[in-house]
């Protein structure tokens, strides 16, 4: 199929890009800046910045699935995943595309989620440490449960380098200590494209299980 992607110059979204690449998917990939993704026969590149619908349009056009790897840690306001999803969820509408698939962070929570007092620590201590981060990604949510789309958010603990290994997906939210190989979540993502069992959901990835 057809896959957009976005945030795809980050750590995360480059490995999705080479997975979906490596499994004959088509790929169009919105890059603000410099390329690191070089070219491949089915890559297309659009040029452009997630505040710009013209280019949101341009990359979700003739897809049947979006990927977003947005992240708000380098940016000044602090809010490009919950804008850039707004502006993704509105093309999407516009053109008739239903999948979207998108990462944000463990710590956020979302309306499902039945935390403990261990969790409750966790998130006010990201709440004092990095608030802005935590309502960009709950923001986030929040727009994926009222856009009435076929949506999946993958929520992460720290990624690190380590190589890739097995993973699952769970309700339980982790502890602050947990991490996971930034490659992981990369399949993680790229295998919800063939896996309807997350959609409207929110579910936390884990090392572990059998994917």
């Amino acid at each position: 199929m057809q896959v957009s992607i976005f945030g795809a110059s980050g750590k995360v979204g480059r490995q999705v890009v080479a997975r979906l690449l490596a499994a004959d998917h088509q790929v169009v990939a919105l890059i603000h800046r410099h390329n690191p993704l070089g070219e491949a026969e089915n890559l297309r590149i659009v040029r452009g910045s997630i505040d710009n619908i013209d280019a949101v349009n341009q990359t979700i056009d003739g897809s049947q699935a979006v990927i977003s790897t947005l992240g708000s840690w380098g940016s000044n306001n602090k809010t490009v995943v919950s804008s850039g999803t707004a502006a993704i969820i509105s093309s999407m509408k516009t053109k008739g595309l239903q999948r979207l698939i998108t990462l944000t962070g463990a710590s956020a929570f979302y309306a499902a989620d039945q935390p403990n007092w261990l969790d409750r620590a966790t998130h006010a201590l990201l709440s004092i440490v990095a608030p802005k981060i935590l309502k960009d990604g709950e923001d986030h949510l929040r727009l994926l449960e009222a856009s009435g789309l076929d949506w999946t958010c993958i929520r992460s603990p720290v990624m690190t380098g380590q190589a890739s290994g097995r993973y699952e997906l769970t309700d339980t939210l982790p502890s602050l200590l947990a991490s996971i190989p930034r490659s992981t979540v990369a399949q993680c993502l790229t295998d919800q494209l063939a896996d309807s069992s997350q959609r409207a959901k929110a579910p936390v990835i884990r090392r572990g299980g059998n994917k």
